[in-house]
Formats: C-alpha cells, structure tokens, sequence
C-alpha cells in the first residue's frame, strides 16, 4: 500500500488508481485471514489464534475477533459460562478453559460454536451439567470433562455428538452411568473413566459404542465385570478396582482385545474357560491380586520365562509375555 501512495501527490484529489488500492486493502482486512486483526492486551495472538492464560479474567476479553479459529482461557477466575457466552465466534474449532472455577455451565453456552473440534473443560469445578450443554457441538471430536466434581451425568448429556472421538471423564464422582449414556457417540474411540467411585455398570450403559478401542476403568469401586460387545476394543484397563470373579461370557464380547489389566483387585482363581479367550492377547496385568497358587493355575500358565513372586499372603505379580 505504501508503494501505491508514494507514486502520487499527497495534495489534491486522489487518481482513480489510488481509490482502488486502499480500498483493495481495507477489503483485504476484512477476509478471515487477514493480518490486520488486532491483540487483547492480555493475550498471545498467532493467525487468528488467542491465547488468554494466566490473566485472572473472569469472562473472555474484549477485542477478541469473532473469527477466531482458537481460543484459550486456561488458569484464570472463570466461575461460570452463560447463556450464549461464545456468541458471533462461529469458527472457533478450539476452545480451551481448562483449570478455571467453573461451577456453573449454562444452556446455550456453547450455541454457535458449530465448527468446534476441541473443548478442554478439565480441572473446574462443575458438579452438573444440564441435558442440552453440548447439543449444538455436531462436529466436536475432543472433550475434556476430567477433574471436575460430577456425581451423576444426565441421561441424553451427550446426545447429538456423533463425531466424538475421544471422552475423557476421569477424576470425577460418578457413581454410574445412565442407560444408553454414550448411545449417540457412535465414533468415540476413547473412554476414560478411571478414578471415579462406580461400583457397578449396567450392560447397555455403553450400547453403541461400535467404534470403541480404549476403555479406562482403573481405580473405581467395580466388583465385577458386565460389558456389552465392544467388536474394536483393544485396550480394557481395570486396575485398582475390587473384582473378584471373572466370567468367561465377559470376554466372547471383546473379540479383539489385545491388552487387559486386572492388577490390584481381589482375584484369589481363574475359570479355565477364562484363560482359553486369553490366546489372542498380547499383555496381561495381574499383579497384587489374592491368587491361590493352586497346581490348576500353574499347568495353565507357562511361567517359565516370567518370575513369580509369592509374598506370605500368597500374592503373585505377574505380567503375561506370551500364552
């Protein structure tokens, strides 16, 4: 622009060309990718991504552009998201707002916000969230609820998210899951829900879930197994829990399965029916269980490549190299 003005006098009527080049770039700055969008005082700012942390704000700042593709407001004094909070941001596809004060979420807090892959809700303080929180997310991936203090999820929370890829859940409250919870995230691959106080699941409390390949578990309060056909699932981690029994039915539903941890629980034996679904893993955690080392066990297994140790409460630590 600068070129273009220094070809003509700075008196006098502008030239017809002169009109046409400040106005080509006044539009220019218009487009979604321009660089004329200006920085929150208290922000980072890189190509129409703002990055608002550690400021002590309490709502998202002025002077934020409504064609943001990224905004993060981590570890400020956010206490609550109202009722069309992140209204006029339509391309926002990331939003982060983790380790906040939230305790409160609105409906429609979230309303408009059609394009968005990624939200970080994680390390709040949000013990509810209302059926409707989530339903104009159709194109979210990624969602963060870890580390809050949910004791309960509404039954349809996470209805209309289709395209949900991962869920992280873990480090909460939750005593259960609904009925048919997960029913609409038929693209989820990723569960977690370690570190809560379940103590039972319902079989169709994750129906629908066809896509599944990880499922955390670990550190609940779970006395048995009761899942329903997880034809993908790869991964089942169910440490730190309190089974005592395992049934064969459990494992003619999780066909694929390649990696099952079941150290510290209560497992004193082991149904030989259970050990031949065993063939097709590839890693087995049963460490600091109650095993009784009973001669039916110890023909089963071949534990010449692995090491025993037997404690004086009978204890056997022993992670599986091979079947």
């Amino acid at each position: 622009m600068e070129n273009c003005i220094s070809k003509w006098p700075l008196v006098g009527p502008a030239p017809a060309a002169l009109c046409l080049c400040v106005i080509s770039m006044l539009l220019l700055c218009l487009l979604p990718s321009a660089s004329c969008t200006t920085c929150p005082q208290k922000c980072r700012c890189e190509d129409l991504q703002f990055y608002c942390d550690t400021q002590g704000l309490q709502a998202p700042p002025d002077g934020v552009d409504k064609g943001a593709l990224g905004l993060s407001l981590r570890h400020n004094s956010i206490t609550e998201l109202s009722p069309d909070q992140f209204y006029g941001f339509s391309q926002l596809t990331w939003l982060h707002l983790d380790h906040n004060q939230i305790t409160t979420v609105q409906e429609d807090a979230f309303q408009g916000l059609y394009k968005l892959k990624d939200l970080n809700l994680s390390s709040n303080r949000i013990t509810k969230l209302p059926n409707t929180t989530f339903i104009h997310l159709i194109n979210l991936q990624i969602l963060d609820l870890s580390f809050n203090q949910m004791t309960a999820l509404e039954p349809e929370l996470f209805h209309g998210l289709r395209k949900l890829q991962i869920l992280h859940l873990r480090s909460n409250s939750l005593r259960t899951t609904p009925v048919r919870a997960f029913w609409d995230c038929r693209s989820l691959e990723y569960l977690g829900l370690s570190n809560n106080r379940l103590r039972s699941l319902a079989r169709n409390g994750f129906a629908g879930l066809i896509k599944l390949r990880e499922l955390h578990l670990e550190h609940n309060q779970l006395t048995k197994i009761n899942l329903a056909h997880f034809p993908r699932l790869v991964k089942l981690d169910l440490t730190g829990n309190e089974i005592r029994v395992l049934t064969p039915d459990v494992f003619e539903t999780l066909p694929n399965l390649k990696i099952l941890l079941l150290d510290n629980n209560k497992l004193s034996s082991l149904d030989p029916q259970v050990m031949d679904m065993w063939q097709s893993l590839g890693t087995i955690g049963l460490s600091s269980n109650l095993w009784e080392c009973t001669k039916r066990i110890l023909e089963k297994f071949d534990l010449q490549q692995n090491v025993l140790f037997l404690s004086k409460r009978k204890q056997v630590a022993y992670r599986k190299s091979h079947l």
